[in-house]
């Protein structure tokens, strides 16, 4: 009889520690949609959204252009400046949404975002300073 009462109560918790676990995980994509729905979604945030979504829509993606990583390839070109990471983020959005690719590279298009991201500081009258130029960098 013991034994019984041992066997269900570790099926009870078990059974509850799913329960838990799901009704978090459920709980947690309520507040990323109402994060989202009030334009409030961080980074972190709506790349989840966007793993969330993935198998439901079919995609699959092998090349991802990422702010992040285009940042940290341009830094090993351009000395840091306050307004790169703007001026990257919005090269990475010209270019995914230009972007074709017939068997290129990513650094190729992570290249191409850092090559808008300086035109567009030249736009603003903004220079970025090469590494090997070796001045300082302007801010």
């Amino acid at each position: 009889m013991l034994d019984i009462i041992r066997r269900t109560g570790g099926i009870l918790r078990v059974w509850a520690r799913d329960r838990c676990y799901r009704l978090r995980t459920r709980l947690a994509q309520w507040q990323r949609a109402w994060r989202y729905a009030t334009n409030r979604l961080s980074a972190d945030e709506a790349q989840r959204i966007m793993l969330d979504c993935r198998d439901p829509a079919g995609w699959h993606p092998l090349l991802v252009l990422t702010v992040e990583d285009t940042l940290e390839q341009a830094r090993e070109d351009l000395a840091d400046h306050p307004d790169l990471p703007r001026l990257i983020a919005d090269g990475c959005a010209r270019v995914g949404d230009k972007w074709e690719s017939y068997n290129d590279d990513l650094w190729e298009a992570r290249r191409w975002a850092i090559g808008l991201a300086e035109d567009y500081a030249a736009d603003e009258g903004i220079r970025f300073v090469p590494l090997e130029d070796g001045r300082e960098p302007a801010t």
